[in-house]
């Protein structure tokens, strides 16, 4: 069971996350499992939101679109800032059927840390049984604390590849073909298509800068088997949509753009499989334990700068969005 939280902070913040999750794990279930997905539902909302929000990034460079066959190719990695305000989540008695902050009773509440949160903590938790009335501790455990991240980003990198059609369009596509690392499966893909609006609009398109509109789906699948040969495996499914409105201004290598748009985003994480837990009742068996959705959305304005040297070029922007995102890039575009 260690690997179960160690494979939802893996999917999610993309890198080896230290956790000593086993115990913990087995400690909730001898309780709840209800209290298993609330606790970790929180616990790793920052990554999971985080991630969401970098992938919908970094779609466009400029508000140009290119000429017909026109095409360039870009990797980018978006990185999404994790709010201080969710370095902690609250606790409270009250949202959980058989776990309690030790030492209390009734709707006590505490801020406990997130995977993103601080790495000491004092605080501890009891699993405890209600029996005619009479409440029996079974378990005290410590709180997980958080992973010890230095920096409070949650990244996401990407492949894509744009191609001008007629009329004022032009398709971008993302792909990544299932690959499989040590016991990571992981693929994406996403289209996006982009479309110059200038043309269509008296005055404004006697104006030196360049007006388009663009809608872009994306999408990633990831699994990791805990133990392959017992068929236990956790999956994650993970969709956003982005629509923006952009400008752009180019000033010989120079492209400044902006934009402004709405994203939403859903993941969903799930451990599948059967587990064998020791409770007070002797060994008893779950089946796919954990089972977490969230959601995003929300209104995001882009600033950013393209410098193109040749067919060579590098982008840079900021998004403005619950989690703030960076991001970069590095291509070839021919027009």
């Amino acid at each position: 069971m260690k690997k179960t939280l160690y494979f939802c902070c893996l999917t999610f913040l993309g890198a080896q996350v230290q956790v000593q999750a086993q115990d913990e794990i087995e400690q909730f279930l001898q309780g709840s499992q209800e209290d298993l997905n609330t606790y970790l539902g929180n616990y790793v909302k920052p990554a999971a939101k985080g991630f969401m929000y970098s992938m919908g990034s970094g779609w466009a460079h400029t508000a140009e679109t290119h000429k017909t066959f026109g095409f360039d190719i870009k990797f980018g990695v978006s990185a999404s800032a994790v709010p201080s305000g969710y370095e902690t989540f609250k606790f409270n008695n009250s949202d959980y059927s058989k776990t309690r902050l030790a030492n209390t009773t009734g709707n006590a509440s505490a801020d406990l840390p997130t995977v993103f949160g601080p790495v000491e903590t004092d605080a501890t938790l009891e699993i405890y049984e209600v029996v005619n009335g009479d409440v029996y501790i079974i378990d005290e455990m410590n709180v997980p604390p958080g992973a010890d991240i230095p920096i409070k980003y949650v990244p996401a990198p990407s492949v894509q590849a744009s191609l001008g059609l007629p009329a004022g369009f032009e398709i971008t596509g993302r792909f990544i073909p299932k690959l499989e690392i040590d016991d990571t499966e992981v693929s994406q893909w996403g289209v996006g298509l982009k479309h110059n609006l200038k043309q269509f609009i008296p005055v404004v398109n006697k104006l030196p800068f360049t007006f388009s509109a663009m809608a872009a789906y994306n999408q990633l699948e990831a699994a990791y088997y805990i133990e392959r040969n017992m068929g236990q495996y956790g999956t994650l499914d993970v969709k956003t949509w982005t629509f923006q409105g952009m400008v752009s201004k180019q000033f010989a290598v120079l492209t400044l753009y902006g934009a402004a748009g709405y994203s939403t985003g859903e993941s969903d994480f799930n451990i599948l499989g059967e587990y064998e837990v020791n409770t007070p009742e002797g060994t008893e068996t779950f089946e796919d334990p954990v089972s977490l959705q969230y959601e995003n959305k929300g209104a995001t304005a882009t600033l950013g700068a393209r410098i193109k040297l040749g067919p060579i070029f590098i982008n840079g922007d900021y998004t403005f969005q619950e989690f703030n995102t960076i991001n970069v890039g590095l291509g070839v575009s021919i027009n």
